[in-house]
């Protein structure tokens, strides 16, 4: 046998050693364990207050509420204004203080609110009836629609004058 085919017969031999190595357990020196502790913090409950002004309703999980009161929650929760028929919603406040300030509602007339740490966290609603006028305006017929008819109407008549 030459030297070199022994060479590589040796080399063969050590990476299959090698190889073969890793996956034995009869390797391994000593059992390493190790232990995790998870600690999930789950937020306290706090009081928040709802004050509701006129005639509508505001849904806090799923329990609809149409009067002022106080209810427990974390804070995140979501808020759905609904106006009362012949009403609307005329203003959305919530916060704590100095931090007490107009928001936003979505296209579905939902508020989510931020976490909370503390007690006194306030969501205020102002339901009121529209004015007259604009009661007037949302009940009568749009006039373009109406002008639109009446020249079209005219044009077909001197169409067929003509």
């Amino acid at each position: 046998m030459t030297l070199k085919r022994f060479l590589k017969i040796l080399t063969i031999a050590c990476f299959a050693v090698l190889l073969y190595m890793p996956m034995h357990k009869a390797w391994a020196g000593e059992t390493v364990s190790s232990s995790v502790t998870i600690t999930a913090v789950v937020p306290e409950k706090y009081m928040i207050a709802l004050d509701i002004e006129g005639q509508g309703a505001v849904e806090v999980n799923g329990v609809s509420y149409d009067k002022s009161t106080k209810i427990q929650g974390r804070g995140a929760e979501n808020y759905k204004v609904t106006a009362a028929k012949g009403y609307k919603i005329a203003s959305v406040m919530y916060g704590k203080g100095d931090k007490f300030r107009p928001v936003a509602l979505n296209e579905k007339q939902e508020y989510k609110a931020p976490a909370v740490s503390e007690n006194g966290n306030k969501l205020k609603v102002v339901f009121e009836k529209p004015k007259m006028i604009e009661a007037v305006k949302a009940e009568v017929v749009k006039p373009h629609y109406l002008i639109m008819s009446g020249v079209f109407a005219a044009l077909v008549g001197l169409i067929i004058l003509l």
